[in-house]
């Protein structure tokens, strides 16, 4: 979507385009769980937009605002939140040129997990180097699994996990939320974290090997994944990620390096 001295355009009827003014916001989710529940218009489907999306606020009518969404799944499409919502969750904020993270590997270790039940898995131990801070993470749980990703050739087939190779890798910024079924009892079990917060937020890893189904997320168990097994520091992790824009189109939040 173009954008220049705060005018853009707003596809609100097919095949046309329509000039509008107005002002650049950022979204906030109104709670804890990283993610803003609009309505898109005019079709009123219900979609969540990840924090820090770039949107163009249109107009207000009728105890409703209107705005264009500028970057992510549903980019050039408009979308609405009760004005009351909209001047707690648009809000004028500044990103950040970009995140870096370091991984460097340290070995294979048998670690027990307390929140799943006290389950050990073969983890390929390693550290997190971020925002001045570290963390201990896996990138491999040695398991068999379900490929769940439809853009895999193996998609629906049982597979072994493996970790991502070393290299540069560039992080996407989140695109939906994830069943927080698979991380919530990292917060509710014995040997969790009570205070864990923005847990149904993946950051998922461009790699054309695998068709980006690698992610940035919190857990004990990976499947090839950055997981972020000190579940303490998973909030700070993803502050730095979600606040970050390595682009202008708001594609990437930064750079991952696996050393």
């Amino acid at each position: 979507m173009p954008l220049i001295n705060n005018r853009g355009i707003a596809n609100q009827v097919s095949n046309s385009n329509q000039t509008v003014t107005g002002k650049i916001r950022y979204v906030k989710s109104i709670d804890t769980s990283g993610w803003l529940w609009v309505k898109l218009e005019p079709s009123k489907e219900n979609v969540y937009l990840c924090e820090f999306t770039k949107v163009l606020l249109v107009k207000d009518e009728s105890g409703r605002s209107y705005f264009s969404i500028m970057e992510g799944p549903y980019a050039k499409k408009t979308a609405s939140l009760s004005s009351v919502n909209a001047k707690k969750c648009l809000i004028q904020i500044k990103r950040s040129l970009g995140a870096n993270i370091i991984v460097i590997i340290s070995g294979r270790q048998w670690v027990i997990s307390k929140p799943r039940n006290n389950t050990g898995y073969n983890q390929l131990v390693s550290i997190l180097n971020f925002n001045g801070d570290t963390a201990k993470i896996t990138l491999d749980s040695d398991i068999d699994y379900e490929e769940t990703n439809s853009n895999s050739p193996y998609f629906r087939k049982v597979r072994h996990s493996s970790p991502l190779p070393k290299g540069e890798y560039k992080i996407l910024a989140p695109d939906y939320p994830k069943d927080t079924s698979m991380t919530s009892f990292y917060r509710n079990n014995y040997g969790g974290y009570p205070d864990l917060k923005y847990d149904s937020v993946w950051f998922p890893i461009e790699y054309a090997g695998n068709q980006n189904s690698s992610f940035v997320h919190v857990g004990h168990l990976s499947e090839g994944c950055i997981t972020i097994s000190q579940l303490d520091k998973w909030n700070d992790i993803y502050k730095y990620l979600i606040s970050n824009r390595l682009d202008n189109e708001g594609k990437y939040v930064g750079i991952l390096t696996i050393k």
